[in-house]
């Protein structure tokens, strides 16, 4: 946005320079009758043109302050619950496991998603721990 406004008042400023110096060679005469309109859109012109180079940074410096900074290490983990959760499945060959998703960090990417909420990484890893399994199934360890 404060790139296309720069570019715009560059432009309007080189008109400007045709007007003044290209025009009155060809034989332009003065008259406050253009000169007056001329004026004011040129004056109006550049100040939306600042304006909007203005609003531009302060809401760059303002996305800058907002935003934690992204990358780094991973989170610490800051406590866990004495009911930890797990997930019991009976499974078709008569066993049964227990499995939960154990968080290891997470931290926040530079991205959004479309309703402007921030997108996290998360490490984790499945614990599994059998609870039951049937006879027939196990092997003799020596």
């Amino acid at each position: 946005m404060v790139v296309f406004s720069l570019v715009s008042i560059y432009a309007l400023s080189q008109i400007d320079t045709i007007v003044h110096e290209t025009l009155y060679s060809y034989g332009l005469q003065f008259s406050y009758d253009w000169a007056t309109p001329y004026w004011t859109i040129a004056r109006i012109a550049m100040a939306m043109g600042w304006l909007t180079v203005g609003v531009g940074v302060v809401l760059q410096i303002y996305q800058l302050r907002r935003k934690a900074p992204v990358g780094g290490e991973f989170a610490q983990q800051v406590g866990t619950k004495d009911d930890d959760r797990w997930s019991t499945f009976r499974l078709g060959d008569g066993s049964t496991i227990k499995v939960k998703l154990v968080v290891k960090g997470a931290k926040r990417l530079n991205k959004y998603s479309p309703d402007g909420m921030p997108v996290y990484t998360v490490d984790t890893e499945p614990m599994v721990q059998v609870v039951d399994v049937p006879d027939a199934l196990k092997v003799a360890c020596k």
